[in-house]
């Protein structure tokens, strides 16, 4: 009978890492663990529980096809060594599902044809996907993972189907999900991870054009039967991790998946969470929801101190002043404000960055610590096609947030545009290895680093 391998691909190690953002990062966990001290970084694999895993599981016990997982995380990032236990677990008419990141692509891409050749059946998904040379694998998703996906693997089993892209619908989708991860296949975490991460809800109503989770359109909350029995799963799976990342795109664009949150936790005392949203979403009922929930940290995306810059695109905003007000409620109502910053961004101009820095410099006292990113054009942003013909290298292993950007920008040379992130790197790291600023009547709390080219980030 016909199943599906469930694969967690290995990542590469990064090669040739900055200097000057590796010292950052040792200092910003310097900071991070002075407030978790029960935060730690896993030595060997991975730094979070591959989530997609848990949903596809769910989504094939809703089918008649049976799964398995093969776990290669800590496997040699070559196809022979990757190829030989997929072909161990499966047989041929199977189907083997990847979820490669731009690491590992060229990777997915040389496994699949092997796998092919062997009678297996491939299917990619993930933000890399679409970049899948035509008859490179034999489907290609793009999409929430939903039971339409579950049906899709239904036909490609039977040897029907072959497309799975499904078309978003815009706005709020009006059936919650009411089903739940399972994470059998994922026990051989439990103890090695410092995190869980949990999502009330999917996608995001926001379409800021460098944004790799813009492409959703719509947002679909999950049910709260469905979000409580999946906290039911992590407690008894995972007893001894209490520090939860809230995965949704932007805390508070649903009242009612916050509403969820707080019911599904209320009896469960000693968790602590850290959460994401838009700066217009940081209003006063929120900050409160955020208190009650035992939020220790906000990330907030700032790509620029340039409103103007920002509106070419897409990230609504009113204004710098209003951004400053936020931060400084957020910090003043004792939770520590972690900023995603990205560089090289195609309208970034010289004045844009150096208002940026200045802003910075300027506020702070509100400012915990920084998640730096150096922007890459990955397929499902909203700017790829237009960035495309820009783009110089597709060499993949080039693809990196640590690295200079791949494409030509609009008003600055690429190697400019990497002499101003460095710059970002400097300021960032004045901030964070300066002493902690006294907050009077507030306890001390903390951040954690959330990288999109990290294998925690991954979906399939």
């Amino acid at each position: 009978m016909t199943r599906c391998c469930i694969v967690q691909l290995p990542f590469p190690s990064t090669r040739d890492p900055d200097d000057r953002l590796s010292a950052y990062y040792q200092d910003y966990d310097r900071r991070f663990r002075a407030f978790l001290p029960e935060y730690f970084i896993p030595s060997d694999g991975l730094w979070e529980i591959p989530l997609w895993v848990a949903h596809l599981t769910a989504l094939l016990d809703s089918t008649a096809i049976d799964s398995c997982f093969v776990d290669l995380s800590r496997t040699p990032a070559d196809s022979e060594a990757c190829g030989a236990p997929i072909l161990a677990a499966t047989a041929p008419g199977d189907l083997v599902l990847f979820s490669p990141l731009a690491q590992n692509f060229r990777l997915a891409l040389d496994l699949a044809g092997e796998l092919e050749r062997a009678g297996r059946r491939v299917v990619l998904g993930g933000n890399m996907a679409p970049l899948a040379p035509e008859g490179s694998v034999h489907a290609v998703h793009r999409g929430q993972l939903d039971t339409g996906f579950a049906a899709v693997l239904v036909e490609l089993a039977s040897g029907r189907g072959g497309r799975t892209e499904k078309r978003a619908a815009l706005g709020l989708v009006a059936e919650p999900i009411t089903w739940a991860p399972d994470y059998r296949h994922l026990d051989g975490y439990s103890g090695k991870v410092p995190m869980l991460r949990l999502n009330a809800s999917h996608g995001c109503l926001y379409k800021c054009a460098f944004c790799g989770d813009a492409w959703s359109k719509q947002l679909t909350l999950v049910g709260s039967s469905a979000l409580r029995a999946e906290v039911d799963q992590l407690a008894d799976r995972f007893p001894d991790t209490r520090l939860v990342y809230v995965g949704d795109k932007t805390f508070g664009q649903s009242r009612e998946a916050v509403r969820n949150l707080l019911e599904v936790f209320r009896d469960r005392p000693g968790y602590k969470f850290i959460v994401q949203t838009h700066v217009l979403q940081v209003k006063e009922w929120v900050i409160e929801a955020m208190l009650e929930l035992g939020v220790v940290a906000v990330e907030l995306g700032f790509e620029s101190a340039d409103s103007q810059m920002l509106k070419r695109l897409g990230k609504l905003s009113r204004g710098l002043d209003d951004y400053t007000e936020r931060i400084h409620a957020l910090s003043d109502a004792g939770l520590k404000v972690v900023l995603n910053m990205m560089g090289g961004l195609d309208e970034e101009t010289e004045e844009s960055h150096a208002q940026t820095v200045r802003w910075l410099e300027a506020n702070r006292r509100a400012l915990w610590l920084f998640n730096l990113y150096n922007f890459v054009p990955y397929p499902l942003t909203p700017d790829f096609q237009r960035l495309r013909e820009r783009i110089f290298t597709w060499d993949f292993a080039q693809w990196r947030e640590d690295a200079p950007v791949v494409y030509r920008p609009s008003h600055l040379t690429p190697e400019r545009s990497w002499e101003l992130f460095q710059e970002k790197i400097a300021a960032a790291h004045r901030i964070v290895r300066a002493p902690v600023p006294a907050h009077p009547g507030h306890s001390d709390r903390s951040g954690h680093p959330d990288h999109s080219d990290h294998p925690a980030r991954e979906t399939a």
